[in-house]
């Protein structure tokens, strides 16, 4: 059965169709950000993950793995990198594209693809960003997106999950609402194993609003075999 949702929903239950409305598209950055709260928490994410990419050097080539609206890819373009996007959703991307080409970003690629199937050959980029996805995905999908990730950038990976700590869970039970209000939230133990599936070890993390949000900016590398 559909699930009908507005667009403050947090939780998405079928993202891939969800996401490729143009309607959805065009209103989704005012659906989240329009509020105190929303731009309260959108300079808190975003400080976190330029805290995440401290220390890359300006010009590296980033991709944004599921660039949506390209929020986050015009934020790698301010900050110096020279970013590519990519996303499921050619409405979601047309929607980056005029907001790039307003900032004067206008030679970014965008690229329509899955981060499960990203067609970019093997160290393609010197980092790799996926930000807003990994919580609307099951744990063998996190893992396909996270491999491939780590497959395409030489460097370092930042990624954003949704990681509930037990007075979330404990809250949940009282509002009857899903932990952290993202359709796949994990703990602490689940989100390190799907590192260690992925070859990938945590390097640094960074809460864009602890205790009152799930969201949580990792930087990773790619674990060193001995």
């Amino acid at each position: 059965m559909a699930h009908t949702q507005r667009l403050t929903d947090t939780i998405v239950y079928r993202p891939g169709d969800y996401w490729r409305r143009p309607d959805i598209a065009e209103q989704y950055d005012s659906g989240r950000f329009d509020s105190l709260k929303g731009r309260l928490y959108r300079r808190r994410e975003e400080r976190a993950i330029e805290r995440a990419l401290h220390g890359l050097a300006p010009g590296s080539r980033v991709l944004d793995a599921a660039c949506g609206t390209g929020r986050i890819t015009a934020l790698l373009q301010r900050a110096g990198f020279r970013a590519c996007g990519c996303d499921i959703s050619t409405a979601m991307m047309a929607v980056a594209r005029r907001r790039l080409i307003s900032f004067g970003y206008d030679d970014v690629p965008l690229t329509e693809c899955s981060v499960e199937r990203l067609p970019y050959a093997d160290g393609s980029f010197d980092a790799a960003t996926c930000i807003g996805l990994l919580m609307h995905l099951d744990a063998d999908v996190r893992v396909r997106a996270l491999r491939e990730l780590a497959r395409v950038s030489r460097g370092r990976i930042v990624v954003q999950y949704g990681c509930v700590d037990v007075f979330q869970r404990i809250g949940a039970r009282f509002t009857h609402r899903q932990p952290g209000q993202v359709r796949f939230p994990v703990t602490e133990p689940e989100m390190l194993e799907d590192l260690q599936r992925s070859g990938l070890t945590l390097v640094a993390r960074f809460w864009a609003m602890r205790g009152l949000s799930s969201s949580l900016i990792l930087r990773l590398s790619r674990t060193v075999k001995p």
